[in-house]
């Protein structure tokens, strides 16, 4: 955002009018966007009536006024953004459902009061950790660590993937992963079907080594109709040395990412950041399929942006009726 207007820009804005120059001109001499410049002289007076001390004394008097949260002054619209963050909805998919509910309220004013973490505004204390990423503050993205080298050799890279996977108008392509428990012992299979972001999950109650992997996204992927499985793509790692058998069993194709390249299936990664709404780090996998099914029937149920606010779960059943 940028910063406030100063005094003396406020009177170079008004000498330069009163010299008979443009507002475009008053703002590139400024380093303004003119409409910053517009606004400000709509609010005093308009460009004959402007006056730069009064305006300046105004803007100081209006930015030392009391904010209240709009959340802290309508408790009732507090009560139904708590209520929708426990149930562990982001501030996007809780501000449209009560937006369809005649309640207003942005996204962007849930995260800030969760991130205030005071009660004060309007949220109980500690609603951080209801957000999807569980931060106390927004922070930069990490650096990408340095690659190193493939524990795979030889293996069908990402850039072989037909050019109908990368715009997702052809259902059936899934992303795999693997979501690590604590002190990385324990793990669980997350799978994402690039256009409908349906999710599937598979526990590994005997380790993640690469014949137990390989076994549970075989019987993942198994139970889905056949039109709907026809590549799959996962990051490098030895536990995906057995794609061989994968690829047998299913008869679809397996690629790999670049090293330290997980931008390269972005699906997946959104699926994990939501698994971890249930499951944060930390928390160990050693548990069983039906809590699994449990968490992955919630996220599949979860209206989503990028479907209008319909569910991954509608789109994937849309998709599984066409390919019978």
């Amino acid at each position: 955002m940028a910063a406030r207007l100063s005094l003396d820009e406020r009177v170079f804005i008004e000498s330069s009018l009163g010299a008979g120059r443009s507002v475009a001109d008053a703002a590139a001499r400024l380093g303004r966007d003119p409409s910053t410049v517009h606004r400000k002289l709509a609010r005093c007076g308009g460009r004959a009536g402007y006056d730069a001390r009064a305006a300046h004394a105004w803007a100081c008097a209006r930015a030392r006024r009391v904010r209240v949260s709009k959340l802290a002054d309508d408790p009732v619209l507090a009560a139904a953004v708590t209520e929708r963050l426990k149930l562990r909805w982001s501030p996007h998919a809780a501000a449209a459902d009560l937006r369809e509910a005649g309640m207003s309220v942005c996204a962007e004013t849930i995260y800030r009061a969760c991130c205030a973490n005071d009660a004060r505004s309007g949220l109980p204390a500690g609603s951080w950790d209801k957000l999807p990423r569980r931060c106390r503050r927004r922070r930069p993205r990490s650096v990408a660590q340095a690659q190193k080298p493939s524990p795979l050799g030889q293996y069908r890279p990402i850039a072989d993937r037909a050019a109908d996977v990368e715009d997702r108008t052809e259902p059936g392509h899934w992303d795999r992963d693997l979501i690590v428990g604590k002190a990385n012992l324990t793990a669980a299979v997350t799978l994402a079907e690039r256009t409908s972001r349906y999710c599937l999950t598979a526990a590994l109650p005997d380790g993640y080594s690469a014949p137990q992997v390989a076994a549970a996204v075989t019987a993942a992927l198994g139970r889905q109709p056949g039109g709907l499985v026809r590549t799959l793509t996962w990051d490098q790692g030895r536990e995906k040395a057995r794609r061989a058998d994968i690829e047998a069993a299913l008869g679809i194709e397996v690629f790999f990412c670049e090293p330290r390249s997980p931008w390269q299936r972005p699906t997946n990664e959104q699926t994990n950041a939501l698994m971890r709404r249930w499951l944060p780090k930390g928390t160990s996998l050693d548990i069983a399929q039906l809590r699994l099914s449990v968490i992955e029937d919630k996220l599949n149920h979860m209206p989503r942006r990028l479907h209008h606010w319909q569910s991954a779960a509608d789109i994937y059943t849309q998709l599984t009726c066409n390919h019978r």
